[in-house]
């Protein structure tokens, strides 16, 4: 098992490696070129999505559903694995509010 205090690319790549997945991250740059794409500047973007493939369990279940829930990684979070909500609906509508951005911890109190 690894100990890291921090993330770096040795950590992303331990994660990917515990996991079992491709190290795309490093395919792509890394955290080298993530910092060159901060200095750019980034904007926020929010949306509204289901996901009628995989249920949103990549999200907030467990995913792949197939894969036995002691692997590691599989387990996401504590929503059921199941049908996804359609929310594809002419009328719908969502407001984004109270978004705060900063240094960790300076958002709110401690």
């Amino acid at each position: 098992m690894f100990t890291f205090d921090s993330i770096s690319d040795n950590f992303c790549a331990a994660q990917k490696t515990a996991f079992g997945d491709p190290n795309e991250f490093s395919i792509d740059g890394g955290l080298t070129k993530l910092g060159n794409a901060f200095g750019r500047g980034m904007v926020l973007s929010m949306g509204v999505t289901d996901d009628l493939v995989t249920n949103m369990g990549w999200l907030d279940s467990s995913y792949p559903p197939d894969a036995p829930l002691t692997n590691p990684g599989v387990l996401r979070g504590t929503c059921p694995p199941g049908f996804p909500v359609i929310i594809e609906q002419p009328d719908s509508s969502v407001v984004f509010s109270n978004i705060k951005f900063g240094d960790i911890g300076s958002t709110y109190p401690v």
